[in-house]
This record gives structure tokens, sequence and C-alpha cells, in this order.
């Protein structure tokens, strides 16, 4: 719960509207790393003095390193609004709303469905089936969620795609 926390604590400190985060993270985390795409996730954080940039330098690489040992495509943690707020892998779903009721790109993919279904069954592991995601260049993905308590309360959605 830690990590989610940081991550949505600096989201919500990034900027004042998530229009201005989505495209401020995705500068910082995409378009202006050195590292080309599919090498997104070598970059531990970007530079800048927003809190998100040490948060993410904090908990990057050892949920890449997690990634990497068990073999997942990519590693989410979602806010209860549905936003994006990290990413292992940096693709374009990056820093976007996954919310059913929201207005994100990619709202009904495979991870807008385990967004919802991991705030609607928080303490199971839901799964979604094999699927093309957009995202992903439209590759098949699998997605495995469960929500993040702390102290109790269901503070965001943890998830994996599965390659």
């Amino acid at each position: 719960p830690d990590a989610m926390e940081g991550f949505i604590q600096a989201w919500d400190s990034f900027a004042p509207s998530n229009g201005q985060r989505l495209s401020g993270l995705q500068a910082a985390y995409i378009t202006n790393n050195p590292y080309p795409p599919g090498e997104k996730d070598k970059l531990n954080f970007s530079s800048g003095s927003e809190a998100y940039h040490a948060v993410h330098k904090q908990y990057h690489p050892r949920y890449r390193d997690i990634l990497y040992a068990e073999n997942y495509y990519d590693i989410f943690m979602l806010d209860m609004e549905g936003n994006l707020v990290y990413s292992v892998y940096k693709e374009l779903d990056y820093a976007t709303n996954f919310a059913a009721a929201g207005s994100g790109q990619w709202k009904n993919s495979g991870l807008g469905e385990a967004f919802e279904a991991a705030k609607a069954s928080p303490d199971k592991i839901s799964v979604i089936d094999w699927k093309p995601y957009g995202p992903s260049n439209g590759a098949l993905a699998s997605f495995l969620s469960t929500g993040i308590r702390k102290n109790g309360v269901l503070i965001g959605v943890f998830c994996t795609q599965m390659p």
C-alpha cells in the first residue's frame, strides 16, 4: 500500500487537472524519455522538482525487477477514479483514465475491465481473458487485478498484464 499511496499522492500533486497530469507525465516518461520505444521502462525517474519523480525513483526499480522476474508484460497502479498513476512499461495508456464512466480512450479495454472488476470485488483476484489490447499494438493481453487497501480502506487497484 505504501507505493500505491505514494503514487496517488504524487499524481494528485503533479498538476491541477487529469489532462495536465496526462500531458506532463507522458512528456516526462514517454516523449522526452531518452530510451527508444519498448525500452521506456529503463528510465528510473525524470528530472523535475515534482514529488512524482521522487516516488518514481523510489519504487520503479523494484517494480521493474518484479516485472522481469515474473515475466509480466506490465504492472499498473490505478487510483479509485481509474487514473493510471503508474506503469512499468510506459505505453500510451500511461496516465490515462480507465473508469467505465470516464472518457479515457481505452476505458473499454481489458485493463478497463480489470479496473472495474477489482473495484467491484477488491478482495479477490479478477482475471480478464485474452483479447487485443490497443496500447500494446493490439497484441493479445490478459489482466489480473485486485484492490489495494490501507487501514481497511480501498485506495486503488493493482494490475498485471500478461504477455
